[in-house]
């Protein structure tokens, strides 16, 4: 008998499932537990016929931090790998599901730890788990060169690293089945002091955290980054982790909260990072912004742009420039700013913020009374936010083609687009959710 027949003898001949069985064994089930052990000995029979390779992939992989795994791991640990994981799987150590993932049960993993710390020396274990670790950094560096090309970076893996083939889209499509890996990976690494490997990996989770909205993974890996920077005495990482926690906050409303962060950046950063320090400083302005102090805002994303020289920085804080302008009624100005913006995301090709862009110039057509221009711009940054699969920003933008359309006096259409950034908020569980249902109220 093979661990592979374990499972149906042991567990689906006693009616249970395999977390029924395993819920009951460990609440003491007087029946199961001789089962339990049969299993371990068939386990450990199919364990001793590995070939050397696969045995030893099998202990390494009990490490792993998180429920499942992509097959592409186990190169991390042997050059052959993939090929030994068919072993594994015919032998019954590993169960295999769609998409090419991989597990073990309670009992094999138990089995497999067993084995590890009787085998392999504390040294061969940290040099598996950071071998785990990086494969996970590598994999999050790749793809967020295709999610965010422009975007600037602290981590030297950027220039180590190519980028993933295909686009923004399909980048993050491959990292969503790790998300709950991705937190345990820099939960484990934190607890490892591998605190460069923490560090790349929550800079490279940006652009998935930032547009699939993943808020309490956004948190949770950059709260751990954080701690990791001030122990590594880190300042520059330090201050990037800050913002990009604040800007978790920033997203969810609670500029209050983002402002903490935003200034503790500013406070912590080298003043010779000018980069950085543009950046911190453009954040504290949006959280500004939020708060209504619109003065505030563009008296500090001023004092960014007189320290940045990367272009897409540049650009991006003259989009920010125009948008404060434009609260404060200066309409002339913003129309001006918003224009250099949309020449230069344009001309680099930058997509999503072609769209930002004219969800600004949409929006100012709104504030200055010109709802028919306001349109135009608006249907142009929903067909972005649509096609790029911007579901927050969709939600977002059909909340201005709502006010538009009220103020065409189309109260049908007006309806419509508010119901669409309902339902889309409503998925998000996004605070604005409520604010959301109460315009669709107030239409129908």
């Amino acid at each position: 008998m093979t661990a592979a027949q374990v499972e149906p003898l042991v567990i689906a001949g006693n009616r249970l499932t395999e977390g029924q069985a395993e819920r009951t064994l460990s609440d003491g089930g007087a029946v199961l537990k001789p089962m339990a052990r049969e299993g371990r000995a068939i386990y450990e029979v199919s364990y001793q016929n590995l070939p050397p390779a696969a045995a030893r992939l099998y202990r390494l992989l009990a490490m792993h931090p998180g429920a499942d795994f992509a097959g592409e791991l186990a190169e991390a640990l042997d050059p052959d790998g993939t090929e030994l994981l068919n072993s594994l799987e015919d032998a019954g150590l590993l169960r295999a599901a769609h998409g090419d993932r991989y597990s073990f049960n309670s009992l094999a993993l138990g089995h497999a730890l067993q084995q590890l710390h009787r085998t392999d020396s504390a040294a061969e274990q940290l040099e598996a788990l950071r071998a785990m670790v990086w494969w996970y950094v590598d994999r999050a560096v790749a793809a967020d060169q295709a999610i965010s090309p422009l975007r600037w970076r602290l981590s030297p893996r950027y220039g180590q690293v190519p980028a993933l083939d295909g686009d923004g889209a399909e980048a993050m499509d491959l990292l969503e089945p790790d998300r709950a890996n991705f937190v345990q990976v820099a939960t484990a690494a934190y607890e490892s002091e591998m605190d460069d490997a923490v560090l790349a990996l929550a800079e490279a989770l940006w652009g998935l955290y930032f547009h699939r909205k993943l808020y309490t993974d956004w948190k949770t890996v950059n709260e751990v980054a954080v701690r990791a920077a001030v122990r590594r005495g880190d300042k520059r990482a330090e201050a990037r982790m800050r913002c990009q926690l604040g800007f978790r906050h920033y997203e969810l409303d609670d500029f209050v909260a983002a402002k903490e962060e935003f200034a503790a950046a500013v406070a912590v950063e080298p003043a010779d990072h000018h980069q950085g320090l543009a950046t911190d400083l453009e954040s504290l302005a949006l959280a500004h912004y939020g708060l209504g102090d619109h003065a505030e805002a563009l008296d500090c994303v001023e004092r960014a742009i007189s320290l940045a020289t990367q272009d897409q920085q540049l650009a991006l804080l003259g989009h920010h420039r125009a948008r404060f302008l434009s609260a404060l009624g200066r309409y002339d100005e913003a129309f001006a700013g918003l224009g250099e913006a949309l020449k230069h995301m344009q001309n680099k090709g930058d997509r999503y913020h072609e769209g930002r862009v004219f969800t600004s110039i949409g929006e100012t057509f709104l504030r200055s009374g010109e709802p028919t221009k306001a349109l135009a711009e608006l249907t142009r940054a929903l067909d972005v936010m649509v096609e790029m699969r911007r579901m927050f920003q969709e939600a977002v933008v059909r909340g201005l083609l709502s006010q538009a359309q009220e103020q065409l006096g189309d109260r049908d259409a007006a309806l419509a687009e508010a119901r669409k950034a309902h339902a889309i908020l409503h998925v998000l569980e996004h605070p604005r959710e409520p604010v959301a249902r109460q315009r669709v109220d107030d239409l129908s």
